[in-house]
């Protein structure tokens, strides 16, 4: 489900976006089991559109110290590693000829070449009804980049109830709730951590993955990387 159901009043200014998911998740009563969701039988993966932040040292660096205050056994901490924000889900990969993947990442290169890279800041910490999450600003070149994205999958696989750019709620995940956990419980420290300062990086390519859950975390493979030329 769309979170939070309403988008902000403004897409651009990060003030208002950081505020908006704080005020969304403070009126969140419960937290809960986020690795309770329909589909993903024991073994089972996706084709997914994401940003990678791997290798992004600022990145991590901030989501390290979030995670060193939220050793917690109702919480699962997103391998630094693994930090990503997702796009969108393309299909699951028992479902989808290898060929169909081929021909998706054709035409996403030629719809994504028009497309600069952008600057984008990470952080503060807020959280939805199943993670702990930091807020990204802006949000116009994430719209722009999902629509394209979209576009392109469309094309491919058709509506098929995928990747909805109105439904779109930019953000990072750093630790995936296991089981209910009242959200007034958690607000100081989650408050806490807000001051720290926001992150600042660049996104410069788009990533085709392989996802997979081992356990109670989530690993990919990149299978294409898709470079934003702005030509």
């Amino acid at each position: 489900m769309t979170f939070p159901l309403d988008p902000p009043a403004d897409l651009e200014n990060a003030d208002v976006l950081r505020a908006h998911d704080w005020q969304a998740f403070s009126e969140v009563d419960l937290m809960q089991n986020h690795w309770d969701r329909p589909g993903w039988l024991e073994g089972r993966r996706t084709y997914h559109w994401m940003l990678s932040f791997h290798d992004d040292q600022a990145v991590q660096d901030l989501a390290g110290q979030c995670q060193a205050e939220l050793l917690r056994p109702d919480f699962d901490p997103v391998p630094l590693d693994a930090l990503h924000l997702t796009v969108g889900r393309v299909a699951f990969t028992d479902e989808t000829a290898r060929a169909t993947v081929g021909r998706l990442v054709e035409i996403a290169k030629l719809k994504c070449k028009p497309l600069a890279p952008f600057a984008l800041d990470v952080g503060p910490l807020a959280g939805s009804r199943g993670a702990l999450r930091f807020t990204v600003a802006p949000w116009l070149p994430l719209l722009e980049l999902h629509r394209t994205l979209a576009e392109a999958t469309h094309d491919v696989f058709g509506g098929a109830d995928r990747m909805h750019t109105k439904d779109f709620r930019p953000h990072l995940s750093i630790a995936y709730c296991n089981q209910t956990v009242p959200v007034p419980d958690l607000l100081p420290l989650v408050s806490r951590l807000r001051a720290l300062r926001p992150a600042e990086t660049s996104v410069e390519a788009v990533s085709l993955v392989e996802l997979r859950r081992d356990g109670r975390t989530y690993r990919y493979d990149e299978l294409a990387r898709l470079d934003l030329a702005g030509r």
